[in-house]
């Protein structure tokens, strides 16, 4: 199994909120290809995934961790998983949609969002 499970949030998802994530690593042989974090949402398994390698045999590792992450999923009693990324602005990537439906993702959904910050009174 390329799946581990880490004790840290990785750097890579440092702008990661606080919350009920797991995080976990791919990898294979020693050599990381990614990481990924899991919550659970309702009856929905929400996942974001960052890959730091791609090619062949990456899309092929991808692959198999999808599988777990179904039987994941259905061991939580999970209804479906959510793929979802967040980007900065202008950044809007339309070959996700094509990647997620090659691992089995079949509906998809543009969703934007704003943050406005607030100055606190001192």
């Amino acid at each position: 199994m390329s799946v581990r499970e880490l004790v840290d949030r990785p750097p890579c998802m440092a702008h990661f909120p606080d919350g009920p994530y797991r995080w976990l690593e791919l990898h294979h042989q020693g050599e990381t290809y990614g990481h990924a974090a899991l919550a659970e949402r309702g009856s929905d398994l929400e996942l974001h995934l960052t890959l730091s390698r791609w090619g062949p045999q990456t899309r092929r590792r991808v692959a198999q961790d999808a599988a777990w992450l179904r039987r994941e999923a259905t061991r939580l009693g999970k209804t479906r998983i959510l793929g979802l990324r967040a980007g900065g602005e202008d950044s809007f990537d339309p070959k996700l949609f094509r990647f997620a439906r090659l691992y089995g993702f079949a509906r998809a959904w543009v969703i934007q969002a704003a943050a406005m910050s607030l100055e606190h009174e001192k």
